[in-house]
């Protein structure tokens, strides 16, 4: 009797044992799997939080002093130059301002005989009537060279009833107008002639050929007569 008893009760002490230890070992799993979902819980929010903190950065506007450094680096890469060809010196000649040359009288060696009379009116012989005199006389006999002034382009040549055949000559500022040339002229409309060069030969001023022979030189500026004496520095 006692040994039954003893053995019942030795069933349910085991039985108990068995059962607190599985109760451990489920408590103790329990411990593991917990500490193991809140370390992983914990690295979870620390990446988080340093994803936030990255992308913080990179939103938030450069400090002065970082611009200025960003700038300075991208100063300091080498750029390559590009070799620089010193201007040309200018000549002595071209430095120097240009003189003015001496208009030349159109007849090498020849005289003024009569003047410009501007709006005074004079006597002509050959038409036997007064009127003003728009230029200058220069003696030159018939056949003689007739030479330009100076440099410049021709504008026109063509016959006048009176003035005979005209070479005009656009001058810097001014028009001379070569009168009593003979009809074979030694310049067309559109040369670029210079200083001293041939444009022809006199022939005759048709309302003055009762003169001495001559070349008839009038100088035309801003649309008006203007003195020849002032151009040729007479």
């Amino acid at each position: 009797m006692k040994r039954q008893l003893f053995g019942q009760l030795g069933e349910k002490i085991k039985g108990r044992g068995v059962a607190r230890a599985m109760l451990a070992c489920v408590a103790i799993a329990g411990i593991f799997c917990y500490g193991t979902v809140k370390n992983i819980n914990e690295r979870l929010e620390r990446q988080r939080q340093q994803n936030i903190a990255r992308q913080q950065e990179k939103n938030e506007p450069k400090t002065p002093d970082e611009t200025v450094e960003t700038e300075n680096k991208q100063d300091d890469v080498p750029v390559e130059s590009k070799p620089v060809t010193p201007p040309k010196a200018e000549s002595e000649r071209e430095a120097q301002p240009r003189r003015q040359e001496k208009f030349l009288l159109p007849a090498e060696g020849g005289k003024i005989y009569a003047a410009f009379s501007g709006d005074e009116l004079v006597y002509n012989r050959t038409l036997d009537d007064w009127r003003t005199h728009n230029g200058v006389d220069i003696r030159t006999p018939k056949g003689d060279r007739v030479r330009r002034g100076a440099a410049g382009t021709v504008t026109a040549v063509y016959d006048d009833g009176l003035l005979g055949t005209v070479v005009e000559i656009e001058h810097d500022g001014f028009t001379a107008r070569y009168c009593g040339l003979d009809k074979n002229t030694a310049v067309k409309a559109g040369d670029t002639v210079t200083r001293g060069q041939t444009i022809g030969t006199a022939g005759e001023v048709a309302m003055e050929v009762n003169d001495e022979s001559h070349i008839h030189l009038e100088i035309i500026k801003d649309g008006k007569y203007v003195n020849p004496d002032q151009i040729l520095g007479v």
